[in-house]
């Protein structure tokens, strides 16, 4: 858009993206995407602490921080659940019963502000 918008299509640098300037809308496309991925990848600290986004990171982030945090935070959780007798659990390759949906389990991490 930069290219097209500056006449700079016909220097050799830009040359690449003249097929893409003419469909204007999927070079929009691209550039959304571009920008989600970026935003999706990139550390997300809260508070002054950092965020991660799936168990594996979880479990580096208490490594480096040489704590056990996280994965405090993920037993209590799932102690919880236990607890409460919130689900039961069938197994990986278990057999749901009839008139039941099958729940994956899974972890969304966040920090409280008072940490």
């Amino acid at each position: 858009m930069y290219a097209d918008k500056n006449n700079l299509l016909h220097l050799d640098g830009w040359k690449q993206f003249a097929c893409l300037a003419r469909r204007r809308k999927k070079l929009l496309c691209m550039a959304n995407q571009a920008k989600l991925q970026s935003f999706r990848t990139r550390p997300k600290f809260k508070f002054g602490v950092q965020v991660p986004c799936n168990h594996a990171e979880a479990m580096e982030l208490d490594a480096a921080n040489g704590n056990n945090n996280w994965c405090k935070a993920e037993e209590t959780e799932l102690a919880q659940i236990d607890e409460y007798a919130t689900f039961e659990d069938i197994g990986k390759h278990g057999q749901v019963p009839k008139g039941f949906k099958k729940i994956r389990v899974h972890m969304v991490y966040d920090m409280k502000h008072d940490g």
